[in-house]
């Protein structure tokens, strides 16, 4: 497989990240997306997605159907969660103000909003599409979308505060929205937005996977019920209404009738077999899934051989790169030597070969996934943690962990996802045998869910005073540029930043020039030097590791639009279908 970068054109977006979480709920390998694109260009010898045809042409019927991540679900409201389950669920139901139309050509077209204006470079005035109705569930009941519902979502936003006007860190998106200075419903279908500064990533920030607008009235009823993850509690105003839900994983959503475009498919169901390979090759043969990602190439190879001319295989690179965080602002993660040494002592190599089968490339702070704005594998290569001289890794990751005491600290936990070890299977074991055998302590691993590793990242509790350290996907790629979340994750004044705690001034200057920067040119180059500084830092509180490419198969019958490492769920409710004249759709179970 050759190391050929995705999204090489992405800088002509001039945008940045919305989805500011830090722990990622499940590869792409687990079709969140409904099996749909999550890559644009694939590695050599992968076919893309041919041009759709009209929509009035694209055949209306059929249930999708799909594995999920199973219990990978934090809260069902989007303005407080994190985990990419919950950004795919209300990709399919709710409309944000804007949204990606095509990641590929960094085009945002509207949502809710059907037009925008910008008068001068601080305020944007958003049009209100006039057809646009809440799904008919209580207390909301089918009304009609107005423009206040998008000012009391970015008011929300911006405040980071509960109804009853408490301050919740778990707003992860509010330092994105900290440059609304104000916001004006100017009548029934006007929103005047005035920013406080010229800023080139506010309309990204609405683009946003989480960016989901909620009606203000279903948050004055659910705002305390929301952790119960109930489908009643999910109200939005997108094309499929979420009709059941089980927190293992299993959901089943119905098209919109009222929906304002086509929507296709009749209705969408997930099956919770993430972990379970064996029973998703059965189901995709039988036709009971519409796509399967094997883990083995022995597998993919087999269905490419016995099924030739009947499934397309797709290669894309995952949208959750793999690496994990620590707090480096107090002992022991704070000693430079302690975090090089973890972070050198990482065989990324023997990961991707033993765990991924060669799928997958390495990655550094920004992922190749964002190729346009991160530096080529060949410079990565130069920097400490990805030597091929892997050697002198090892006896410099030794000689770094005795310099900063870590023999010291006795026994090691290092927190693993369970749906990360569900899927692959003994990976905990190679990762903690990899930091035992070059650094000496005893490493041991956990098994954890993800709401319990998201909580303990939120209180800082990998570091700060603490020895335990976390690895499994972190939260998805949102947005083909990554100046924005560089500035939020990295920057000291930020509050996310003080989940990591790792101050680099260097990194200060140029994401604070960053947030000034309409010259994308000047963008890319600007980002590229903050990745060589923050891997000369050992990732500064991130240190990734690799982002897996996946092999995912699919029936001829099943239609798609762009394939792209990104959340698509809210371009799947128009652009994927199933054709129905195509000889495989022949058997497949109604």
């Amino acid at each position: 497989m050759t190391r050929r970068r995705l999204l090489g054109t992405a800088g002509v977006t001039g945008v940045g990240v919305a989805a500011l979480g830090l722990v990622g709920c499940g590869d792409d390998d687990d079709d969140d997306t409904g099996g749909l694109p999550t890559a644009t260009t694939a590695p050599s010898g992968s076919p893309t997605a041919a041009a759709s045809p009209t929509e009035a042409a694209k055949q209306k019927g059929g249930v999708a159907r799909f594995t999920s991540a199973g219990n990978t679900w934090d809260t069902f409201d989007i303005d407080r969660s994190r985990f990419t389950p919950v950004s795919t669920l209300f990709g399919w139901t709710n409309l944000g103000v804007v949204q990606w139309d095509s990641y590929t050509k960094g085009v945002i077209g509207g949502a809710l909003a059907e037009k925008w204006e910008q008068p001068d470079k601080q305020t944007i005035v958003f049009t209100l599409r006039p057809n646009v109705y809440w799904h008919d569930k209580p207390p909301v009941n089918g009304r009609l979308a107005k423009a206040e519902d998008i000012a009391k979502f970015i008011e929300r936003n911006v405040a980071g505060k509960l109804r009853d006007g408490t301050e919740d860190p778990n707003f992860y998106r509010k330092s994105a929205f900290q440059v609304v200075d104000k916001v004006e419903v100017v009548d029934e279908k006007t929103v005047k937005v005035t920013l406080k500064t010229p800023n080139p990533f506010f309309l990204n920030t609405l683009a946003g996977a989480y960016a989901k607008v909620q009606a203000p009235e279903a948050i004055d009823a659910f705002e305390k019920d929301y952790a119960n993850l109930k489908p009643e509690l999910v109200i939005g105003t997108g094309g499929m209404i979420l009709k059941s839900f089980k927190a293992e994983g299993e959901l089943e959503y119905v098209r919109n009738e009222k929906f304002y475009r086509q929507v296709n498919w009749d209705g969408v169901k997930y099956l919770n077999l993430f972990t379970d390979q064996s029973a998703q090759l059965a189901a995709f043969e039988q036709k009971q899934l519409d796509s399967f990602s094997p883990t083995q190439n022995a597998v993919a190879d087999d269905l490419l051989k016995r099924y030739q001319g009947k499934i397309t295989e797709y290669k894309q690179f995952s949208a959750n790169p793999q690496a994990g965080t620590y707090y480096g602002g107090a002992a022991p993660w704070n000693n430079p030597n302690l975090i090089g040494a973890i972070f050198r002592a990482f065989d990324r190599r023997a990961l991707i070969q033993s765990l991924l089968q060669g799928n997958a490339v390495l990655s550094g702070n920004v992922p190749p996934t964002q190729a346009a704005f991160t530096i080529p594998e060949k410079e990565l290569i130069t920097f400490p943690g990805y030597l091929e001289d892997r050697a002198k890794e090892e006896a410099e990751a030794k000689k770094m962990w005795e310099a900063g005491g870590g023999p010291a600290l006795g026994e090691i936990i290092v927190d693993i996802p369970d749906i990360w070890e569900g899927l692959y299977s003994g990976g905990a074991a190679l990762i903690t045998n990899q930091l035992q055998k070059v650094l000496g302590n005893k490493f041991t691993a956990k098994i954890e869910p993800y709401s319990t590793i998201t909580t303990k990242i939120v209180k800082q509790e990998y570091g700060n005073g603490k020895n335990n350290i976390w690895f499994g996907w972190i939260t998805e790629i949102t947005d083909p540029e990554p100046s924005l979340l560089n500035y939020l994750q990295y920057n000291s004044k930020q509050p996310q930043f003080q989940q990591f705690g790792v101050k680099i001034d260097k990194v200060d200057q140029l994401t604070d020039a960053l947030m000034q920067e309409f010259d994308i040119a000047k963008r890319q180059e600007m980002n590229k030097e903050i990745v060589r500084e923050l891997i000369k830092n050992y990732g500064a509180g991130i240190p990734y590791t690799l982002v897996a490419v996946s092999r995912i198969m699919r029936w001829n019958y099943f239609k798609t639009g762009e394939i792209v490492p990104f959340v698509t769920s809210h371009q799947a409710v128009t652009e994927s279908w199933f054709d129905q004249t195509d000889p495989t759709w022949q058997g497949r179970p109604a």
